[in-house]
């Protein structure tokens, strides 16, 4: 296993600077990018789905050029499971998932696109 090597270095970016399709990604605790494509991306934090909540819903609802997105279909249960985001005539799918036994949560952000191929 290659666990500890090949490890990206932090970015330096702010927390503003990070979107997906111009959807803001919370800066929250210790966020990392597992994963990006055209179609996804995944992120993971250490702190819980409860407190990710808190840090999506600040992110992308506020002003700013990544904000601004209204919260639809939210399909989840003690905030896992997966929610759309819309603004204007983009839509997005973010699943949220809770790993309390390791003090972590994750994020994983799709286009529709990623849906229909």
């Amino acid at each position: 296993l290659l666990m500890g090597h090949g490890r990206q270095q932090p970015c330096p970016m702010s927390s503003d600077d990070v979107e997906f399709f111009g959807l803001a990604v919370p800066s929250g605790n210790d966020r990392r990018e597992l994963y990006k494509s055209q179609y996804r991306a995944i992120y993971t934090y250490k702190m819980s789905a409860q407190e990710l909540d808190a840090a999506f819903r600040e992110a992308v609802t506020a002003d700013g050029a990544h904000g601004g997105w209204q919260i639809n279909n939210d399909e989840r249960v003690k905030y896992v499971g997966k929610l759309e985001v819309k603004k204007g005539d983009e839509t997005l799918k973010v699943t949220f998932e809770d790993y309390p036994e390791a003090g972590m949560a994750a994020l994983k952000y799709y286009t529709i696109q990623s849906f229909t191929k």
